[in-house]
């Protein structure tokens, strides 16, 4: 827990040391249930916050290079904050993790989907075969209510 403190902390920092709007984009497929912690990040962020500070839900999913290119001019100008799930090693499972460099989309499976954010948080998930609903629901949850902590 004082692991995703000094998250929330570090966050806060970043986005506060920034003058642009921020937009959190929610990478993943609504369809695979590992894959899915991003666009439900983006479902429960847009509870909380207004609808044009998040872009990638479980409706409207956010997996390629085109539908950064479609959605251009709501990403254009922002402080990205890209938001996806990352394969780890089993002692890694559920981990946040906050990188200060872009997201490359597929990159846990040698891909490159396309590029994008100022910083990503990743969230970590040992097997994409292996969860269940509950835990990446948990997770989801807890991820997108510490963000909302951090930015208000």
């Amino acid at each position: 827990m004082s692991q995703f403190r000094n998250f929330s902390d570090n966050l806060k920092r970043k986005i506060k040391a920034n003058s642009r709007k921020i937009l959190f984009v929610c990478v993943g497929s609504s369809t695979n249930i590992a894959d899915s912690v991003g666009p439900l990040v983006g479902s429960y962020l847009k509870q909380y916050v207004k609808d044009n500070l998040v872009l990638g839900d479980m409706k409207n999913n956010i997996q390629s290079e085109l539908d950064l290119i479609y959605n251009y001019q709501k990403i254009k100008n922002k402080f990205v904050i890209a938001i996806d799930s990352a394969i780890v090693s089993k002692d890694l499972d559920g981990e946040i993790f906050i990188i200060n460099k872009p997201l490359v989309m597929g990159s846990a499976l040698n891909k490159n989907k396309g590029t994008i954010g100022d910083i990503s948080i990743k969230i970590g998930i040992s097997s994409l075969e292996m969860q269940d609903k509950y835990y990446i629901d948990k997770l989801a949850k807890f991820v997108s209510k510490n963000i909302i902590k951090a930015i208000y």
